[in-house]
């Protein structure tokens, strides 16, 4: 095996982690750090210079894979000149892959430690939804004349959406790409009609 370039220790935890996510996906806990060595390009040992314990580095993928913040700023990028359901579109792919992240790590790693504190989990839930809520609203906001909602309503129905049709047991793999979730949210499930057409009240 080629040894690996000296790295700085940031980027060194950064590139193991990035080799150790698809591993737990497969092999949850019980993944070894001899593959995650050989999947990293590296010596056992510099797995644990990095890290203390293989458990650190697990809960530091976990960590990584939760970060609400890389997902706000990955939706800042989004180029503002696109078309609504564009952007939309380009928003909803990166929920996805958050999404098929944290179900992957979420359903195959056991949770250990102490029992978490539920209030707090609560809270922090609402705060991560609050700030991808504002990423979306801020996409949506130069179009909120186009809408029906408020932009923080509609980027709340979009995440909505994109959870239930994404979920591997909710959704079912029906109208999963990006495209098919917005479609949805923008217009629903009738038929389109022509502008000069009278909409049917039931």
């Amino acid at each position: 095996m080629t040894r690996a370039a000296p790295l700085p220790l940031d980027e060194r935890r950064a590139s193991l982690i990035a080799a150790t996510e698809p591993l737990l996906e497969r092999f949850g806990r019980d993944v070894s750090t001899r593959q995650i060595a050989e999947a990293a390009g590296v010596a056992e040992g510099t797995i644990f210079r990095a890290f203390a314990t293989k458990d650190e580095l697990i809960d530091a993928v976990i960590k990584d894979s939760f970060d609400i913040y890389r997902t706000c700023d990955e939706l800042a990028e989004i180029d503002r000149d696109l078309c609504l359901e564009e952007r939309l579109i380009a928003a909803v792919a990166i929920l996805q892959e958050r999404l098929r992240r944290v179900f992957a790590l979420f359903g195959l790693l056991r949770l250990r430690g102490e029992a978490p504190d539920h209030d707090s989990f609560r809270a922090k839930q609402q705060a991560d939804n609050a700030l991808v809520n504002g990423a979306i609203a801020a996409l949506i906001k130069p179009d909120q004349d186009q809408l029906r909602l408020d932009v923080l309503e509609a980027a709340s129905a979009l995440r909505a959406v994109t959870f239930a049709v994404s979920h591997p047991i909710v959704g079912g793999g029906r109208l999963g790409t990006p495209r098919q979730i917005v479609d949805l949210v923008l217009h629903g499930i009738c038929q389109r009609t022509s502008p000069d057409r009278e909409r049917t009240s039931c």
